[in-house]
């Protein structure tokens, strides 16, 4: 039997579904320029948010550990958790490199930078493409995310199949 929870009354999926959409669409359309890599104000704020990545991925590489060391977590939602752990430690990691290969480059080395037609400007250096790849961090973060989502809702139907019993 499966259970539906609502806050106070009967839901309406299709208005639901209509204010969500429009919200989606507000948001998308609002978006002015979205970077990658933040910047932060010289030399202390770039220290502080590099300190940040290496300890959130200490933190996931422990939350890594502890999952694959405890055999009562073996369940398809922990192996889930476990990729999104793996992926997100790559992606700070990338993130880290990227914020330092950014460091070694100066304003000549980008061309329109205030339109969504930038580049970098010629002649290609190895640091200039390593920063173009960090840029394309988004291949590491959106997946990793998904596990977690499919983690998130493993444990959800889990919870409720123990409730049901």
């Amino acid at each position: 039997m499966k259970r539906v929870y609502t806050y106070g009354g009967e839901v309406h999926m299709k208005s639901k579904c209509i204010v969500q959409l429009f919200i989606i669409v507000l948001i998308v359309g609002m978006a002015e320029n979205c970077w990658a890599l933040q910047s932060h104000g010289p030399p202390e704020g770039s220290y502080v948010h590099q300190m940040a990545h290496l300890l959130f991925s200490g933190a996931l590489a422990y939350l890594f550990w502890h999952t694959r060391k405890r055999p009562a977590l073996e369940s398809k939602g922990w192996k889930y958790l476990q990729i999104f752990c793996v992926a997100l430690i790559c992606w700070n990691m990338l993130a880290f490199i990227g914020h330092e290969a950014y460091s070694f480059l100066q304003a000549e080395d980008f061309v329109n930078t205030d339109s969504l037609q930038g580049f970098i400007a010629p002649p290609v250096s190895f640091v200039k493409v390593l920063y173009y790849v960090t840029k394309m961090d988004h291949f590491l973060i959106v997946p990793a995310l998904l596990a977690l989502v499919v983690s998130l809702r493993i444990f959800y139907l889990e919870a409720l199949r123990e409730e049901d019993k």
